[in-house]
């Protein structure tokens, strides 16, 4: 994993048969070393998966990144924010995933072979491991907020 956003659930990625112990993360300060290491990854050849996080990418390093994966073996996914969907892209499939109440909404942005207009729509249960007492929250965007300005005043 490359520039994670959140910290792996470590039951949760057990529930699934993948071990915590055998995922790597890279944190990167910079934009430009996330890439070069996603690049490096796929290169080598050295792992199974690659899931990359980044927010924006140049053209130029997105045509490096698919280069590099067409020429490996590595499963290799990158995860951008909804609003690049509109950016051109040499990647051959695009999705934009979307959260329900119940489980997933997947619009098919780019694909091979002809355009599919309705979104795909996936049901997910929690798993027992990820079970939690606490009161699902909906995930409808919030609306929002108003400035709010007053003058502060300091009292001597």
């Amino acid at each position: 994993m490359v520039q994670p956003p959140h910290v792996p659930n470590g039951p949760g990625l057990e529930y699934i048969g993948l071990s915590p112990e055998q995922l790597l993360q890279i944190r990167a300060a910079k934009t430009a070393d996330a890439l070069w290491s996603a690049e490096q990854i796929l290169r080598a050849g050295s792992c199974g998966a690659l899931l990359f996080w980044t927010q924006y990418v140049q053209t130029s390093s997105l045509r490096r990144l698919h280069l590099a994966a067409q020429s490996s073996e590595t499963l290799f996914f990158m995860v951008r924010p909804l609003a690049a969907a509109q950016d051109a892209s040499p990647a051959v499939l695009r999705l934009a995933l979307r959260p329900e109440r119940d489980g997933l909404t997947v619009d098919i942005a780019k694909r091979r072979g002809p355009a599919r207009a309705d979104p795909l729509s996936i049901p997910l249960q929690p798993t027992p491991v990820l079970f939690s007492h606490h009161a699902r929250i909906s995930r409808r965007p919030l609306a929002p907020v108003a400035a709010r300005g007053l003058p502060a005043t300091v009292a001597a």
